[in-house]
């Protein structure tokens, strides 16, 4: 299952809009949208225009991040985060990724949707290190630490 997949997949059953409510408003029956979610379904796929809809109705976006993810495309700041913001960042989600994994291996089995949520904070906290790198290049002059 590929991060899209899941993402489709998290937006339909895990939304605060139940999948039927999300099914009527999108004006398909409840066991289509469900097997459109369904990764492990090869034939019945969602359209572009139906993922759209959805993210626009649960207000969740994580299609077009898992989208962005697959696509290598990142979204430039306008101004990078100070080096310590960074480095704070990348350390939370160093920890996220960590507790996930102690979490999901706890019962000693792995799941493909505990794999998808290691996946998801490993992407995460690939972006944080990314940002910390592009903090620690924009910087114009070296800074210094005065040795006591």
């Amino acid at each position: 299952m590929d991060s899209l997949d899941q993402a489709i997949y998290d937006i339909v059953h895990k939304s605060d809009i139940k999948a039927k409510g999300i099914a009527d408003r999108l004006g398909m029956t409840h066991q289509i949208l469900i097997n459109k979610a369904n990764p492990n379904s090869e034939h019945h796929k969602m359209t572009v225009r139906e993922a759209h809809a959805i993210q626009l109705l649960t207000g969740n976006h994580a299609v077009v991040g898992a989208m962005q993810t697959e696509l290598n495309i990142h979204k430039r700041k306008a101004a990078p985060k100070s080096i310590l913001q960074s480095v704070l960042d990348a350390g939370k989600e160093h920890g996220d990724v960590l507790a996930t994994i102690q979490e999901a291996m706890a019962d000693g089995i792995l799941t493909e949707r505990e794999k998808g949520d290691i996946c998801k904070e490993i992407r995460e906290e690939v972006a944080a290190l990314e940002d910390l790198l592009e903090s620690v290049m924009s910087q114009d002059r070296v800074l210094s630490i005065a040795k006591a």
